[in-house]
This record gives C-alpha cells, structure tokens and sequence, in this order.
C-alpha cells in the first residue's frame, strides 16, 4: 500500500505569541461558538495527538461555520485518509482542488488515495498534475514511481525513483524501492549499493536489511546474508521474513536445529513457509 503523508497546514495562534491549548480553545468555543477558527484549531491539536476521529467533527464544524475553509477540507480529507476512510478522504480532496485548483499537495494526497484504492491511472495522473504544478516535488516522484512498479512498468518506475533521489538525495525510501526493482531485473550489486544506502540513512530499516541479506543468498554469499538477517531481526523481532530467510542461510551452511528454530518462529509470527524447505530441515536433523 502506498504510504499516505499527512500534510497538516498550521493552526492559527491567537494572539501571535503562543500556540492556543485545549483549554484556551475550549473557554474560546464557549464565548463564541461561532468561532470557525477555534474550531479548526481545536481540530488541529486533536491530529497533532492522533485523535482523528475529534479532528474531524472540529473540521466539519468549521466547514459549516465557513464552507470555504480550504484548510479545513484538507485536513478533514487527511484526517479521514488516515482513518481509511478513502471514499470520504476523496470527496474532501476533490473540494480542496475545486476551490484551490493549483494546490500541488491536495494533487499528490488525491493520488496517494487513489492508489490505495487501487485507481493506478487515476494516481498517477494525479502525481503528474502534482509535478506539473511543483517540478521538484520528489514524493510526488517516488508515489509514481511505486505506483508504475505496481502496474509492471519497472523502467518508468525507476526512472521517477531516480528523479526523487535526485532531488532529495536523503530519502531513504526511495533507495530501498528502487533497490527492489533493480533485484527484480537481477542487477544485484545496484540493488546492494541501494539498500546500503538506504541503510546508510537509516540505520534502523530493518526491511533494507532484510532484502539486503537476500540479494546477498542469490549470490550464495552466506555469512552476510545471515549479518543482514540478524540485524533485521535485532532490529524488529517481529519480522518473520527475515526469521524465515535466516532459515535458508542456515540450511545452506548446515546449521540444521538453527534452521528449524528460526523457521518455527517465522511460522509462530503468521509467515507462510515452505513445507518443503521445512521437510528437508527435518530430514537433516533426524
């Protein structure tokens, strides 16, 4: 699933010095509750906490207050994104372009939704419109390209991967994507350096290990391949790939009750392994 970004615009202070509290938007709402602003305020600390479903009765509230608030649409639209609530988070992005129709952001959060309800052509016209508007808008570039990789078209899709990089040469995401698709043509050591870097950037990305390690078994090169595993898994231990990955790296070097430990625990974590990788384990061991 394509990743949604919340893009939250600012809520308004009120009297230049300080960003309002709770309580001084609440004691705000009971003198006036006609005030569209505290409202969207209120909404706007309720998403900075998680509290989506709050943020969105606020944003609602000053939508009938101002039926005109853009930021309010947006943000209602992000908030409802983050629920899953696609159908509705599309409705809000559709007002926002309506009423601001060169707002790059809301082109690119309409795509990430489209996306994610699987409209790839609606997407990716979206990301364009996005890059249209803001030519260096590198997520706009990494989101097409993940989503030209769903629909086979690994060459373009690399070729925005790229672009983003270009862009923001930091965005670790975009190394450890393209990293997969240059496995997937079998251009291994491109597919390393990507992972490396992506590693390099963020030393915690257990999944760029994880996929690391298993460029790393294609070219038989064991003991790094079960580093990567390793760290991965020191990493998040609830990552039964690499558990079942690790597996195979020990059956190879003939590590058989390790293999078996670690292919019990990929099962225990809800990983589908191989009956057959399984059987051959126990043959060994017995």
């Amino acid at each position: 699933m394509v990743a949604l970004i919340l893009n939250i615009s600012n809520g308004i202070a009120f009297d230049g010095t300080h960003q309002p509290t709770l309580e001084d938007i609440n004691r705000a709402i009971a003198v006036n509750p006609a005030s569209a602003d505290a409202y969207y305020n209120r909404a706007i600390l309720f998403v900075k906490q998680g509290d989506y479903a709050q943020a969105i009765a606020d944003f609602t509230q000053t939508i009938k207050l101002n039926p005109k608030d853009v930021d309010a649409f947006y943000n209602r639209g992000n908030a409802y994104a983050n629920l899953n609530y696609l159908n509705q988070a599309l409705a809000d992005f559709n007002k926002v372009i309506e009423l601001d129709p060169q707002d790059d952001t809301v082109y690119y959060n309409r795509g990430l939704t489209y996306a994610n309800l699987g409209n790839t052509v609606a997407a990716i016209s979206d990301f364009n419109q996005a890059i249209l508007i803001n030519p260096m808008y590198a997520e706009s570039y990494h989101n097409r390209g993940l989503t030209w990789g769903k629909v086979g078209n690994i060459n373009q899709a690399i070729a925005d991967l790229s672009k983003a990089i270009s862009i923001d040469p930091k965005m670790a995401e975009a190394y450890y994507n393209r990293g997969i698709l240059y496995g997937k043509q079998g251009k291994l050591l491109d597919a390393i350096n990507d992972f490396s870097k992506a590693i390099q950037l963020k030393p915690d990305y257990a999944e760029a290990y994880t996929n690391r390690g298993n460029i790393y078994v294609q070219q038989d090169e064991f003991d790094q391949a079960r580093f990567d595993f390793t760290v991965a898994i020191e990493l998040n231990p609830e990552l039964a790939q690499a558990f079942n990955n690790r597996a195979i790296v020990y059956y190879q070097i003939k590590e058989y009750n390790k293999a078996l430990d670690d292919l019990k625990r990929a099962e225990t974590l809800g990983y589908a392994v191989s009956p057959t990788m399984k059987a051959m384990i126990l043959k060994e061991i017995k």
